[in-house]
């Protein structure tokens, strides 16, 4: 019957239940000796039988099978404990629980503790069919009260899953809207962004001065081909950070240091090294990357546009005039640049006054909250002060108020309350002084 649950307790509840055998069968005067063929057997009023054995057969029958009934409910009752007992061992090593809500478990696995401790000691003696039906309530009871702790422990889980959840998707939102995110990782993930964008600028710049240094021009002989590169690897994502890196590097450097090179940059380095219809061509690449960012960002750049794309026109006699171009190229260029900033400084300015409301919410919440703790501090302060009759107590230090409820750590021991009554109450079932504890002592009573 109890071989399922293996622990002592299936030897010893095998011994409880072979008890009544032993007894009968090794006293001469038991019914295993005056009717050993008539237990649990009503025979009726026969003539060979005496009745008063039947009578007794049929009461012995009754309490063996009562006993045999509250052994079984007992047995399993016992596997029930054990089976919860290891339930609790495995989801008290959960990473998600708050360090009071492992008390709490902690305080369910001591208390299966005790009541195993208690239940095999007592297992050990001959025990009544009553006693075993009340060792049989006593563990369905514990069960109940402790499963009523795990459903409060799983509200407050999913309620965190919940909070947790609502954050996690109001940062996606923020991402996905363009947003800055108030958090460091997010602002380091667009840093870093920033710096790779302007380090492959950098690496197009190396690419594009090679192809225009000395004599002659790599227009379009391969990959490296400024037609090339412009066409395939420039558009409104890191056009302006082209414009930049050039500013930022060759401009005004060495042999970039006079002329068009020095007064128009990337442009005028361009237009010096492209001949006839090269020019129209390499300067609408840009205009039109322009054009496009300018479009994303929401400006209105049509008369710059405009400009600049007559400008890259020829004459009648196929002459085009290289300043001409520059100077709407650059004013294109700059008008954009511009927009790109203010967009940039609006987004940093959201992002700043996002994050100034979100933490001014935060503290009126934290508030909010300190507000209610300490209304639910004075409220168990005055029950105390009712009950105990003394209307200058005061709660003790070791009092805390953890997740909505009261806890207090005795010998290594925590007890819970959502209120004074219901501590003092968890205090009194220990066998300890309330007062003693809750209650915070004077100088002259601690000394």
């Amino acid at each position: 019957m109890f071989d399922s649950v293996n622990t002592d307790y299936s030897f010893l509840m095998q011994k409880m239940a072979l008890a009544p055998f032993a007894r009968d069968f090794w006293n001469p005067n038991g019914l295993s000796q005056t009717n050993p063929l008539l237990i649990g057997f009503n025979l009726g009023q026969g003539n060979v039988t005496d009745p008063s054995l039947v009578a007794q057969g049929n009461a012995a029958a009754y309490n063996y099978g009562a006993s045999l009934m509250a052994q079984a409910n007992l047995s399993a009752s016992v596997n029930n404990l054990l089976n919860f007992e290891s339930q609790i061992k495995e989801a008290i090593k959960s990473d998600k629980l708050s360090e009071t809500q492992k008390q709490s478990l902690q305080s369910i696995l001591d208390g299966i503790t005790d009541l195993k401790e208690k239940i095999k000691n007592n297992v050990n003696k001959q025990i009544s069919t009553d006693e075993m039906r009340s060792y049989n309530e006593e563990i369905k009871s514990f069960i109940k009260s402790a499963n009523e702790t795990l459903s409060n422990i799983a509200e407050e889980l999913k309620a965190q899953a919940a909070q947790e959840e609502t954050a996690a998707e109001g940062a996606t939102d923020t991402t996905e809207e363009g947003e800055a995110s108030d958090s460091s990782s997010n602002a380091k993930s667009v840093d870093k962004a920033n710096k790779k964008a302007q380090s492959n600028a950098i690496k197009l710049c190396d690419r594009i001065e090679k192809s225009v240094r000395g004599l002659g021009t790599n227009y379009d002989d391969d990959e490296n081909g400024i037609k090339n590169i412009l066409t395939d690897e420039v558009n409104k994502d890191n056009v302006l950070d082209l414009f930049e890196a050039w500013n930022k590097t060759y401009k005004g450097q060495g042999i970039y240091s006079d002329g068009d090179d020095n007064t128009y940059g990337l442009i005028g380095t361009l237009m010096n090294d492209c001949e006839g219809a090269q020019k129209e061509e390499i300067a609408m690449l840009l205009i039109n990357a322009l054009v496009d960012k300018a479009e994303e960002l929401g400006v209105d750049v049509s008369a710059e546009a405009a400009e600049a794309k007559l400008s890259t026109h020829s004459n009648w006699i196929g002459y085009r005039d290289d300043d001409k171009i520059c100077k709407a190229v650059n004013a294109l260029y700059n008008k954009v640049k511009a927009a790109a900033q203010k967009s940039k400084a609006k987004k940093v300015h959201d992002a700043e006054l996002e994050k100034a409301n979100n933490n001014a919410k935060a503290a009126a919440q934290k508030s909010e909250e300190n507000a209610k703790i300490e209304k639910q501090k004075t409220q168990f302060r005055d029950d105390m002060r009712e009950i105990l009759g003394d209307d200058k107590a005061e709660i003790s230090e070791k009092v805390k108020y953890e997740n909505g409820q009261f806890v207090i750590r005795i010998a290594g021991k925590n007890y819970y309350g959502k209120d004074y009554v219901e501590l003092a109450n968890a205090l009194e079932d220990a066998g300890l002084e309330p007062a003693k504890y809750l209650k915070k002592q004077s100088a002259r009573a601690v000394a």
